[in-house]
């Protein structure tokens, strides 16, 4: 037998003194270039930031307008009882619009004819 089989292995318990935190470094000063460059980075963060506010506002802004053009209204008197029609015009086709547009053009240059006359 040798002497290292005859040597068992000590019970050894590590303790830890820590209580698990972490250990953090504190951070190093930047130098003045760093600091520039950081300021730097600040402000053109915000200023893309900004931009990017601002179109989003933009494009909530169009779609409220753009609902506004879709709406045609009608006025018109039908057996001398006034009449009121709201047309969305964002459901039509193309040759509806054009039916559209054919009969209100008619109807304007005939009725610009008869005040002239």
């Amino acid at each position: 037998m040798s002497y290292k089989q005859n040597r068992a292995q000590p019970y050894i318990k590590k303790i830890n003194l820590d209580n698990g935190k972490r250990i953090r470094k504190k951070p190093l000063k930047p130098c003045p270039n760093c600091k520039e460059t950081i300021d730097c980075v600040k402000l053109v963060s915000n200023k893309v930031d900004k931009i990017e506010e601002i179109i989003n506002n933009f494009k909530n802004l169009q779609k409220k307008k753009s609902d506004k053009f879709s709406i045609f209204k009608a006025k018109f008197t039908l057996n001398n009882v006034p009449c009121e029609l709201e047309y969305d015009l964002s459901n039509f086709t193309l040759e509806n619009l054009n039916k559209l547009s054919a009969v209100y053009t008619t109807q304007f240059y005939n009725t610009s004819r008869e005040s002239s006359a």
